[in-house]
């Protein structure tokens, strides 16, 4: 028989290496049950697909590919229909080889009519991730609701990343916006994840209008404060459930989509709780005003 000393430090160690090792691997774990694409052909609806093909590939996700007929167009005739028919069916073939060939495990496609954002955002279900792409508009503060994107978010059940057409190699960093809301509490824990999950620094952002002139100095200076508070509990919370992240915030003086976009400007991500408003379309301006002037994909939390 061997003889062994037995060194409690030791043994110690070699655990806590094992809890990390587990706790790696528990947040490199997707918490998404499928990831939703809508492809169509475009150039945005290609960047799409990139980025749920590598997030897939990633974490082993399973992949549905949806191409929207929009039978409105129906008026057109039954060739302009069949016509319609047989490129959606080739959008998808292309698509799923693409998929395919770069690793994605699990993928299945669907033909659907129908309005394409109520189609999209009924196709995921609350634990899915549905995946859209977006050309920039450049609206700041607009109130033209055109873009699909922000009708797709307002009905979505689920998770959104929308994804700009824009390259988005050599990105660095997850941008969340950070106001102490329920909202922003679920996008803090949500971008947390993220930025484990692929090894990127967590910055998080707290937007201060600048203080009006007017303004008392007794009362702009607790202000500002608040917000270096909001932004330390948010830096505290990330860092209980995830200790090993790579953590930087700051206050910007600023409004608070600006402050995001240009916070974002080189992000991998950025991530915004969807918030809510009883005008059309039933999200914050925030969420509106970010997702007409893309710089970086956006995952909206809901």
């Amino acid at each position: 028989m061997r003889n062994s000393i037995h060194d409690p430090q030791v043994d110690s160690s070699e655990a806590a290496a094992r809890s990390d090792r587990a706790h790696d691997v528990l947040w490199r774990v997707s918490p998404y049950d499928r990831l939703v694409v809508g492809v169509d052909g475009s150039g945005p609806s290609a960047g799409a697909l990139s980025w749920a093909i590598s997030y897939a590939v990633d974490h082993g996700s399973e992949l549905l590919l949806v191409h929207v007929i929009d039978d409105t167009w129906g008026v057109a005739g039954d060739d302009y229909m069949a016509d319609a028919q047989r490129r959606g069916i080739h959008v998808l073939d292309a698509s799923r080889r693409r998929a395919v060939q770069a690793g994605a495990p699990h993928v299945q496609t669907e033909l659907v009519h129908g309005r394409a954002p109520s189609v999209l955002s009924g196709a995921a279900r609350p634990h899915d991730l549905l995946i859209v792409g977006s050309h920039r508009t450049g609206f700041l503060r607009g109130r033209a609701f055109g873009a699909a994107s922000v009708y797709v978010v307002a009905a979505a059940r689920s998770a959104v990343v929308v994804v700009p057409n824009l390259p988005l190699e050599g990105r660095h960093g997850v941008v969340v916006g950070v106001t102490g809301s329920p909202s922003s509490d679920a996008a803090l824990m949500q971008g947390a994840r993220e930025a484990a999950r692929a090894d990127q620094q967590l910055v998080l952002i707290h937007a201060r209008p600048p203080v009006p002139h007017e303004e008392s100095s007794s009362n702009g200076e607790y202000r500002a404060s608040a917000a270096r508070d909001v932004v330390a509990r948010a830096s505290a919370r990330a860092l209980i459930d995830i200790p090993h992240l790579d953590l930087s915030s700051r206050v910007v003086a600023d409004n608070v989509a600006p402050a995001l976009l240009t916070a974002s400007v080189d992000a991998a991500m950025l991530v915004i709780g969807r918030g809510h408003t009883e005008a059309p379309p039933n999200i914050s301006s925030v969420v509106h005003d970010v997702l007409m002037n893309l710089n970086a994909p956006v995952l909206i939390v809901p």
